[in-house]
C-alpha cells in the first residue's frame, strides 16, 4: 500500500523556492532543506529528486507566477509608458523591500547559467516568453499610435527585458530606489 503524503508538496516547494532564492542554489544543502522544510530526506528524495530536480521545479514555478503577474500588469487599455513605468515601479518596489533576497531567476542566471545547461535553457526560454508579452504590448499600442511605426517592437521588448535584468541585480547589489527610479524614467524615454 502507497504511503499517504504527510505534507503539503506546494506548501514546501514554496518554502524550498524561498530558502533557494535567499541563499542560493550552492549555499543550500540537502540538509538545509531538510531541516527548514520539516520533511524528511527520503520524502523529499521521493517526491522531488535530489537537489537540482528540487531547485529546477521551484524555479520553475517562481518563473511561471512572474509571467503571470507580467501579463496582468500589462494587459490593460492603460497607455504603454503609463503600464510599463507601473511595471518598473512593481519592480522596482518589491526588489528593494526591507530583507528580499531578490529576483530568483536573476539570481540563478548570475549563479548557475554560465555553468549549468538546464538553468541556461529555462532562462533562455524565460526571456523569450517576457520579450513575447512585451512585443505583443508593444505592438499594440504602435497600432494604436502611442509608439512611432518607425520603433521596432522586437528590439524595444529585448531592451526592456534588459533593463529589467539590470534594475533586478541593482536593486539586490544597491538597493537605491531613487537611482533605480531615474534609470527607469530614463529607459521608457525609448517610447518618445
Amino acid at each position: 500500500m502507497p504511503r499517504v503524503k504527510e505534507f503539503d508538496e506546494a506548501e514546501v516547494l514554496d518554502q524550498a523556492l524561498e530558502l533557494f532564492r535567499a541563499r542560493g542554489f550552492k549555499h543550500t544543502s540537502f540538509a538545509d532543506l531538510v531541516d527548514e522544510l520539516g520533511v524528511s530526506r527520503q520524502s523529499l528524495y521521493d517526491t522531488y529528486g535530489d537537489k537540482q530536480a528540487l531547485y529546477q521545479t521551484a524555479l520553475k514555478r517562481y518563473l511561471d507566477r512572474g509571467l503571470d503577474n507580467i501579463r496582468r500588469k500589462l494587459d490593460n487599455d492603460t497607455p504603454v509608458r503609463e503600464a510599463f513605468a507601473g511595471f518598473f515601479e512593481g519592480m522596482i518596489s518589491g526588489s528593494c523591500a526591507n530583507g528580499s533576497p531578490g529576483c530568483l531567476m536573476v539570481n540563478s542566471m548570475v549563479e548557475l547559467a554560465p555553468h549549468d545547461a538546464d538553468t541556461r535553457a529555462l532562462a533562455q526560454t524565460h526571456a523569450r516568453e517576457i520579450e513575447g508579452i512585451f512585443v505583443t504590448r508593444l505592438s499594440a499600442a504602435q497600432r494604436k499610435g502611442e509608439i512611432a511605426k518607425a520603433k521596432e517592437p522586437v528590439a524595444l521588448a529585448r531592451f526592456f527585458y534588459h533593463t529589467i535584468l539590470g534594475l533586478a541585480v541593482a536593486s539586490r547589489a544597491l538597493g537605491d530606489k531613487e537611482s533605480l527610479r531615474q534609470s527607469a524614467r530614463l529607459a521608457l524615454q525609448v517610447l518618445d
